[in-house]
């Protein structure tokens, strides 16, 4: 089968771009695999290694850039996300003229149907709705992939898809296939919007023979510092903690917006010998072997490949109980899951983990079991099963 993916930017830093550079080179194994991204960065360093099999396609020219079409955006983006006024099903024309202009619609349905794909994979929530605006005019089936919780899409304010619910969700609906990443989005999609949709886990980046002796007295976090991962509420707990515990020390793995904000944070706190930041590396597993403890602080969540890393590398999470987190760990098995946002209960946990190692042990083996739902083989096995489902119907 001939497959596009259809994503923002291949070429940078991110969970959704490793997930996907993931799937796309083994599904390159069995089918014909594109990947069409709609902005040009200006970056071609291939961070995730895509295989030279898979044709990548970058088109800078896809969104209108046409005045009208930018202060119509612009202006319209910012009144309805702050007014909510054209998010009814009355005003989805204005809706659909504002986050889908028709010259962008028109450039997609031209490149799928001369590219003829059999199939076509929106990769998040915007182009899984661009996409399935399309759906009726093109001749490749479809599919959504969300990359986000449901709450963190709809309910968010100021976030994601807010205020525009309507038509995000209009256009899934016409998608033949919408790709969640747990039991509990597929069930708010149904309740909420009578979406039908499949549970996909991401699966884990690497395989590792070597695993944490879980014997240094060292936490681990790590991903961006944005409002999303936590990074303030961490430092806030990990004072707490310093407070009862003075030989467990924190390493943070990032980058982002709000680093300024943290490291004032830990200055505040005196906590600049206990803490250290250090920027992104492709070699995560160097940190996880001397880490005994993972934290993951974020408010929310899509599937979060730093959990997978740390159950592949036998290290237990401590995390709040946020829905896609509790879908991958059990608590008191994998990991502590701890009421959100309640930093004195995070860092009750961190304390208890912390002084035991016994514990730290078997949650560590209990990740090591968990971890094989997230093998690629298996989940390759249900992308085929998918895909391969579409030559069958017509």
């Amino acid at each position: 089968m001939k497959i596009c993916f259809m994503t923002n930017n291949i070429y940078s830093i991110g969970g959704v771009q490793r997930v996907l550079c993931t799937i796309a080179n083994q599904l390159s194994n069995y089918h014909e695999i594109h990947i069409f991204c709609t902005i040009d960065r200006g970056i071609k360093k291939e961070i995730y290694k895509i295989n030279k099999d898979i044709k990548v396609i970058v088109d800078k020219d896809f969104y209108d850039k046409s005045l009208y079409s930018k202060i119509l955006c612009k202006v319209g983006r910012v009144i309805n996300n702050s007014t909510g006024i054209f998010n009814k099903e009355k005003w989805y024309k204005i809706l659909k003229k504002i986050y889908c202009p028709e010259v962008t619609l028109q450039r997609l349905k031209n490149y799928i149907n001369s590219n003829e794909y059999d199939v076509v994979i929106g990769v998040e929530g915007l182009n899984s709705m661009l996409l399935g605006a399309i759906a009726d005019e093109i001749n490749a089936k479809t599919i959504g992939w969300q990359h986000n919780c449901y709450d963190a899409y709809f309910n968010m304010k100021n976030k994601y898809y807010w205020n525009h619910d309507v038509i995000l969700k209009k256009h899934i609906s016409k998608l033949d296939r919408y790709l969640v990443l747990s039991n509990d989005d597929k069930e708010k999609y149904i309740k909420n919007d009578n979406i039908n949709s499949q549970v996909m886990y991401n699966p884990k980046s690497f395989e590792s023979k070597e695993k944490s002796k879980l014997n240094n007295k060292l936490f681990l976090a790590a991903g961006r510092f944005t409002e999303q991962k936590g990074f303030d509420l961490l430092i806030e707990a990990f004072n707490i903690f310093s407070m009862k515990d003075n030989s467990w020390n924190l390493v943070i793995v990032g980058s982002g917006e709000e680093e300024k904000m943290i490291r004032k944070r830990i200055l505040k706190y005196g906590l600049e010998d206990r803490v250290n930041i250090n920027r992104y590396t492709d070699d995560i597993k160097k940190y996880f072997l001397n880490a005994s403890i993972l934290l993951l602080p974020s408010r929310w969540e899509g599937l979060p490949m730093i959990l997978l890393e740390s159950l592949e590398m036998g290290v237990p999470i401590i995390s709040y109980n946020i829905s896609s987190v509790k879908q991958v760990i059990h608590n008191g098995i994998e990991g502590i899951l701890v009421e959100p946002f309640n930093i004195d209960k995070f860092a009750e946990a961190m304390y208890r983990l912390a002084n035991d190692e016994m514990l730290r042990v078997t949650m560590a083996r209990g990740g090591e079991e968990r971890i094989k739902d997230f093998n690629i083989d298996a989940i390759i096995v249900k992308w085929n099963e998918i895909l391969n489902g579409f030559a069958f119907k017509e």
